[in-house]
């Protein structure tokens, strides 16, 4: 790999630690925001939605404007408007003031969960590009993991500033013109092979993308913490135990995608897909047997080991069906499912757990999950479904 390749994939992993500033920064900001205006979660939450909500609708039309113009001007358009919304915290004195702020976060941020998969995939193929976004959502996990604990040192000294880390997409705006080459939609178009998109296996996989974010959504983040209230209702540091249980299953997600390139190589990509599917089956099965905390683990284990799976073999999957030409617009939907299932996700498993408790959230969530792993074998393609390499 040349310099080039290594800054170029620098940049591209700083633009996905961009994606996660908006939203992991969240909790304790959250918490700083409704001690200031003295407000309830139900309320403060609105600054979750507002920031998502743009990207339900921009995703899609930013990836196809990417692949007319370019990626480049796009990403860093966006990481401009990503960045004002940050230093226009600065200057927020009431509430609405930081709606109308997270609203331009949201616009600015829609276009790049999307985008820097459509770089790699852009400049990188076959076994290397799996391998890349294998790293890809290590580096997404490790950000997630990291940036809450940034946030709250920031919260603690000014409630403002973790709305601010925004800013620094200013940076990472500066390296894409330096480190990124532009590639022209010509160039793109002259590259592909074959105009067509493959609708049916597209369609399979983005509503395998909704259905696993909203499986992390809903029964896993929503629901979870519920279950560990339950085994033991009296023990202390009730916070400091689910903490530490999502933690695990970041540290499971990020150390799985570090592998996910070696397994690629032996094991066709469909199949490991899968494989991820089967495994959140029975991580969601397992959360209501497990008799005691401590025995949560393994289920988190194995749930986050199906997200080091599912992702990047689900970006890899998309990218290599879509013509080059489209690739951003294709990768954009894919975006814009895993959206929908976040959005989603909480709402159709509350109705869940209201018609039939707890233990029926995680049962749906697995019958669901199996559902997939069957669906999953509708995804064809020739260049996808040949033998591995050895």
């Amino acid at each position: 790999m040349t310099a080039a390749q290594r800054y170029l994939i620098a940049t591209i992993f700083s633009l996905t630690v961009m994606v996660g500033v908006g939203t992991s920064t969240m909790p304790p900001a959250l918490a700083a925001v409704q001690r200031i205006f003295g407000i309830g979660p139900d309320a403060s939450g609105v600054l979750l939605s507002v920031f998502t909500l743009p990207g339900l609708v921009l995703t899609p039309l930013l990836g196809y404007v990417a692949d007319r113009l370019g990626r480049r001007a796009v990403v860093v358009l966006s990481l401009v408007v990503f960045a004002v919304g940050g230093l226009a915290a600065l200057a927020a004195q009431t509430f609405e003031h930081l709606v109308v702020v997270r609203l331009v976060q949201g616009i600015g941020a829609a276009s790049l969960g999307a985008l820097n998969v459509a770089l790699i995939s852009d400049f990188f193929e076959g076994q290397q590009r799996v391998r890349l976004l294998g790293f890809n959502h290590s580096v997404l996990s490790v950000g997630t993991a990291i940036l809450p604990v940034v946030s709250g040192q920031l919260a603690a000294f000014e409630w403002r500033l973790p709305f601010v880390l925004p800013a620094a997409g200013i940076l990472v705006a500066m390296a894409i013109v330096v480190f990124v080459p532009p590639a022209s939609a010509r160039a793109h178009e002259a590259a592909s092979v074959g105009g067509s998109v493959r609708w049916r296996s597209l369609g399979v996989l983005l509503v395998v993308s909704a259905v696993t974010y909203a499986l992390l959504f809903g029964p896993f983040l929503n629901y979870l913490q519920e279950r560990i209230a339950r085994l033991d209702p009296a023990a202390p540091n009730l916070y400091q135990r689910i903490g530490t249980m999502i933690g695990t299953m970041s540290v499971a997600t990020t150390l799985g995608a570090l592998f996910v390139g070696r397994l690629a190589r032996r094991v066709m990509l469909v199949r490991m897909l899968q494989t991820a599917c089967v495994l959140y089956g029975l991580a969601l099965v397992l959360f209501v047997v497990m008799p005691s905390y401590e025995l949560l683990f393994v289920p988190t284990v194995v749930f986050g080991l199906a997200q080091a799976f599912n992702q990047p073999v689900v970006q890899a999957l998309v990218a290599a069906l879509a013509p080059a030409m489209r690739s951003a617009t294709v990768l954009s939907l894919n975006r814009m499912a895993a959206l929908v299932g976040q959005t989603l996700g909480p709402i159709a498993f509350g109705v869940v757990w209201r018609i039939g408790g707890l233990s029926t959230v995680f049962i749906v969530g697995a019958v669901v999950a199996v559902v997939c792993a069957v669906a999953v074998a509708l995804v064809k393609s020739p260049s996808l479904e040949s033998s591995p390499q050895s």
